[in-house]
This record gives C-alpha cells, structure tokens and sequence, in this order.
C-alpha cells in the first residue's frame, strides 16, 4: 500500500527557468519539441519554440495550452496553474534519475514524471510516462483535475496519486508494471474527495492493487467512484503482502474512509480479493461503501492474511487469513455497514467473504449471482 506521507506546503520556487527570447512574452498555446527554438515561431510542432516542457508551461497564460510534440523528454513536469497539458502521439516523458521534489518540508521518495501542485482546472492528456522513481503523475492538493488517455509504465509508486485533492478524474488510462499499483485515491496531504477513477486498465502491477483508496491520515477519503475499469493480474507479489483489483482501507487510527463507490468494474486474477476493504484496528469509520454491479472472476490468488487488531495498540494479528480464491473480502475490527449487490462473481471458492472482530460486519447483500462458486457467503467471527 502508497504510505508515503506528504506535508505538503508552498510549492513556488520548486523550480526555475531562465529566460529566453521565446519566454519573453506569455501566450496562450506554446509548443515544446525536441527541435525547437527559441526562435521558432511557436505556432505548430514544425515550428516549436521550447525544447523544455517546464519552460514552456512558465510561459503560457493560465488557462493556456502546451502542446508536447512526439519525442523522448527527461525531466518531471509541474503545473501549478489553469493549464492545458497535451501530449501527441509519440511524447514520452522519462523521469529516470530527475531529483525527488521536496514539498514543502518533505522530500519525496523518488522523481515523478507530471505533477499538478494546488492548481485547479488542469488537463493532463496524452502522454507517455515511464520510470519516475515515484509516481508517474501526482494530483496533489487541487481540484478539477482531469487525467486522460495517458500510458504509465514501469514507475516506482503508482500510476496516477490523486492526493488532498477533490472532483478531479482519472479516465481511459493504462497503467502497468508499476511497483506501488495502477490508481492511488489517499489523504497523505488533506482531504479526498469526489474524485473518479474511471474506464481504465490497471494491470500487472505485481507490488500494489489495481485502484487503492486509502486513509493514510485523519483527513478522509471519502465519496469517491471507481467504476468500470479493467483490473487484473496486479498484487501478485507474494512478499508485497499482495494486492486487490480494487482496496478500501486504512490502517490509521480514527480515520475515515467512506461512502466510496465500486461500480461496473471488470476484477479477476488478483493477489488478494477482487474487491477487498481492511478496517484494520478498531475506531476507525469504513460505512457506506458500496460494492455495485462489477465482474468478478477468480482472485485471491495468494490469500489475504487480513490482520486485524482488538486494539489501535495491539501488536497481535487476531484475524484468521483467507487462503482460499475469493471475490469480494470485507474484513474490520471496527464496526462497518458496506452494500453488496448486483455483482456476478465467477470460478471462486467464496464468493463474498466477512470476517470481523466480533460481531462488527454488517453488509446488505442482494441481486449477487454466483458461478462455479463453492460457498457464495462466508462469514467468519473472530476475537
């Protein structure tokens, strides 16, 4: 699970650009190109007048355009305002060895290739990301942040962090091979909320789930949609402690992750449960969240050791693991109430599976139908 915590405070002076003749005035489309020129004139890929992406956004008026021509840029790009960020066919940007940005007094684990930092009404479209040491694109402290048709491959967290942030949407993306999972939907930095992660493919990533909405803090993860992607093979790295198609959970004392909705998703060959919520010690706020109308076939492909606590303190697993292919997985030492229905879930041993601390976990199921399912309701007590 992404458990890096982010304080994240000023982001001006992260970086800075010296000017040339191209940046001497702001316009509202620049082009970036490997052959560009400072004397170019700006008005196509042909005619680009930056060979930096960082220079080029600088120079565009907010609310502006900057267009990324096909070619291969080294470098991490950061938006801080309303803007545009389109890449055409064949833009591809390798963040391998860039320097980790330190926002505000933390300093990231790794390079990400794009990063919108407290700005709203930003488009990211387009690109190519490959080998950031953390995340391929970071959405962080922001709001009306649109992530589209982008392919992330083989970074060091995620594909796309959507992080303190809100009504942002993460759409028609690939992310694959990535070590940490595809979709991050936390609140490292602040509040989460709002935001979809939506009609993309996460698959491969071998150290993490495929879309993970996580309380990482007190500040809460709460009324996001995840609905309609494809997500397998992703968490089936055994000493990752494996990973979900989709995971709601925390481990964090008294946080809350809530009224989140999993819709019309297409889940199987996963590490753990195809859809899997951990409330993992007690005091902590995972009501609401609905499980509607997704594809399940087999998961659980490790087992799920689950491990729940009686206490926010005890260092004692009380929960008895689930070794057995499984869809669906709520387990919580607190008290939950989660919705489950209409899902049709496939060649499993357990089609729905609860175990709790007591008797904490209460679902409403209904409209499930089960195929080549040994037992289509399991539940466990524990304590």
């Amino acid at each position: 699970m992404h458990n890096i915590p982010i304080a994240l405070g000023a982001v001006a002076g992260l970086l800075a650009f010296g000017a040339t003749a191209a940046q001497a005035s702001a316009v509202t489309t620049t082009y970036v190109s490997p052959s560009g020129s400072s004397r170019g004139f700006d008005a196509s890929c042909s005619t680009a007048g930056y060979t930096d992406i960082n220079a080029a956004i600088a120079a565009t008026s907010p609310g502006g355009t900057v267009v990324v021509c096909r070619g291969n840029y080294r470098t991490q790009a950061i938006v801080s305002k309303p803007l545009n960020l389109i890449g055409r066919r064949g833009a591809v940007i390798n963040a391998k060895g860039q320097p980790p940005l330190t926002l505000g007094t933390t300093k990231l684990p790794g390079s990400i290739g794009i990063g919108v930092l407290q700005a709203n009404n930003v488009r990211v479209h387009g690109f190519k990301v490959v080998h950031a040491g953390f995340d391929a694109i970071l959405v962080a402290l922001s709001s009306h942040v649109s992530v589209s048709r982008n392919v992330l491959l083989h970074n060091g967290d995620v594909g796309v962090d959507i992080n303190g942030s809100s009504w942002s949407r993460a759409t028609r993306n690939i992310s694959k091979y990535n070590a940490g999972g595809g979709f991050l939907i936390a609140d490292d930095i602040g509040p989460t909320s709002h935001n979809m992660v939506a009609w993309n493919v996460a698959s491969h990533n071998q150290g993490g789930c495929g879309v993970i909405v996580a309380g990482h803090s007190t500040a809460g993860v709460t009324d996001n949609l995840v609905a309609h992607n494809l997500l397998t093979y992703n968490g089936t790295l055994k000493s990752s402690g494996g990973g979900a198609g989709v995971v709601i959970a925390t481990e964090v004392p008294g946080e809350t992750v809530a009224g989140n909705t999993v819709m019309g998703n297409v889940i199987y060959g996963n590490g753990i449960a195809g859809v899997t919520i951990h409330a993992h010690i007690p005091g902590q706020h995972l009501n609401g969240n609905r499980i509607i109308g997704n594809w399940i076939g087999t998961n659980n492909t490790i087992g799920d050791s689950i491990q729940l606590a009686t206490s926010p303190t005890s260092k004692k697993d009380v929960a008895v693991p689930d070794t057995r292919t499984t869809g669906i997985l709520v387990g919580s030492a607190s008290p939950i109430w989660v919705q489950i229905s209409h899902n049709r879930i496939h060649r499993n041993h357990y089609g729905v599976f609860l175990e709790g601390v007591g008797k904490v976990v209460h679902a409403s199921l209904h409209g499930n139908h089960f195929r080549r399912v040994a037992k289509h309701v399991k539940r466990r007590i524990v304590s």
